[in-house]
């Protein structure tokens, strides 16, 4: 044999061991497990010393599973919270080897907010706290608990919007540490807005939190831009002061908007899209950044370019009713030189009413709607830390599934050290192919197939995976009432 052909054969046979490494070993799926009735919830928490966490849980009920690196599982039971009551569970925060669990009780008609720390075996490893009573009578409604949690996992943020007719426009909110001691506790009214709704909350690792208002006063069928005004609201613990900065921009309104910290530049960041008038079509992106004390540094507007429109179309020139319909705010990462990747992606409802004439002489005629729940395009930019664009890009996929709230729809994404990698099931050949999108630094896009899900008997829930490394990410699958965890390693 000569050199070459000696080569030639070295050459295929690396190639070939890379495909079998590719397609077969990047990926391991759990055993089927039977739902339990009342389950709706089925999340990730992360990882610990032991292996990988995962929740199931209900209105009333819960468990924790441990899964090995190879999703073999370990150990799975309730939490142990000793409490008498209905629990409900509202977070958990995985800290290193141990947890702090946020849930409700009522208990002699009173319904308390609490917090307890657990071991990595989910055992008390001191009593649970109240940190505030929501409801002094079964008749009265609980409000909607929002949680933020510090870079290091050493403080935590509990927020929420005040149900009392009175006091629609107040914010109360709590700061724990890793010990569960409340730090402070605090009330906010928003007096410089009329239809004040609290969006988001962000909090560090000393002395600040920051809360973002939103002014919802565009009052408009299928509008999806409800805000006029942004309020950034600044919480110094030290001094026990707030300040806010309002933001507004003439004859622009705007939709829910992502914040985010800027630990390079020590700066906020909040992100979203505008529109010239109320409906379902985006301009483009606005970019504001704000100083750790909530004050505005600057802001901007980006229109989106008639390239980009070309891409999302296909029609070059666009033609009149090309647009970036239904788009919202989804993803929003802040790179290392300040700068940051805005994701948005588009999705709507539809509706379809199906009419039965009914059977014989006595049948009367009845009406059956169908929702239809569509999640498509991705528009991914880039924009700098003096908020330009650097370039823009279009993913195209088109996902649409019926009466199941879109659960199994939109993507997981994994940031990855040099790339973004995008996880999401392609229902367009007939069969569901989980597949991915790799974008690079410089925006440019690779689609991929990971593997037939139908064949497997998976069904993922993208949007509820977790990524639980620089190249891992651990996601649900449902389907025909059974649970099944899948892990991807890229």
């Amino acid at each position: 044999m000569t050199v070459w052909s000696k080569v030639i054969l070295h050459t295929t046979i690396l190639s070939i061991a890379s495909i079998k490494l590719l397609m077969g070993q990047n990926y391991e799926i759990t055993l089927p497990e039977k739902l339990n009735y009342g389950t709706n919830r089925y999340e990730v928490l992360g990882t610990n010393s032991d292996g990988i966490v995962t929740m199931n849980a209900g209105k009333n009920s819960h468990s924790i599973a441990l899964y090995s690196y190879d999703m073999k599982m370990k150990w799975k039971k309730p939490i142990a919270l000793k409490e008498i009551g209905f629990v409900n569970i509202g977070k958990v925060i995985l800290t290193g080897d141990s947890a702090i669990v946020f849930y409700t009780i009522q208990a002699r008609g009173i319904t308390f907010l609490k917090a307890a720390k657990v071991n990595h075996q989910f055992m008390l490893i001191r009593s649970s706290i109240v940190v505030d009573t929501l409801a002094t009578s079964t008749l009265l409604s609980v409000p909607k608990m929002s949680y933020s949690v510090s870079f290091l996992k050493k403080r935590f943020l509990i927020y929420y919007d005040d149900l009392n007719v009175g006091e629609r426009k107040k914010m109360h909110a709590y700061c724990l540490d890793e010990w569960l001691n409340v730090n402070w506790e605090i009330s906010y009214t928003a007096t410089d807005f009329m239809e004040s709704q609290i969006i988001t909350a962000e909090i560090d690792d000393s002395l600040h939190s920051w809360f973002l208002f939103g002014e919802n006063q565009v009052k408009n069928f299928h509008n999806d831009f409800p805000f006029n005004k942004n309020m950034m609201v600044c919480y110094n613990e030290s001094t026990q002061t707030f300040s806010n900065t309002i933001t507004e921009q003439y004859g622009m309104i705007f939709t829910e908007p992502l914040l985010k910290h800027d630990f390079t530049n020590h700066q906020l960041i909040v992100a979203g899209l505008y529109s010239n008038s109320p409906g379902n079509e985006s301009n483009g992106i606005f970019i504001n950044r704000y100083s750790l004390n909530g004050k505005l540094l600057s802001k901007k507007q980006i229109q989106f370019s008639t390239d980009l429109l070309t891409n999302l179309s296909g029609n070059n020139p666009p033609k009149r009713n090309d647009g970036f319909y239904f788009f919202h705010p989804s993803e929003m990462i802040v790179k290392k030189n300040g700068g940051v990747i805005f994701l948005a992606e588009s999705h709507t409802v539809s509706t379809e009413s199906f009419n039965s004439s009914g059977y014989g002489s006595f049948g009367g005629s009845s009406s059956l709607t169908v929702n239809y729940y569509h999640y498509d395009e991705i528009i991914a930019c880039s924009i700098s830390d003096t908020s330009g664009m650097e370039w823009n890009q279009v993913l195209h996929k088109k996902q649409q599934t019926e009466s199941d709230g879109g659960i199994f729809s939109s993507y997981a994404l994994v940031v990855a050290p040099t790339e973004l990698i995008l996880v999401y099931n392609d229902f367009s050949g007939g069969t569901n192919v989980l597949s991915s999108f790799i974008m690079k630094a410089d925006g440019k896009v690779t689609r991929t197939e990971i593997f037939n899900a139908d064949k497997k008997g998976l069904l993922p829930v993208s949007k509820a995976g977790q990524q639980i490394s620089p190249n891992e990410i651990v996601i649900p699958s449902l389907k025909k009432g059974y649970l099944q965890y899948l892990k991807l390693l890229f």
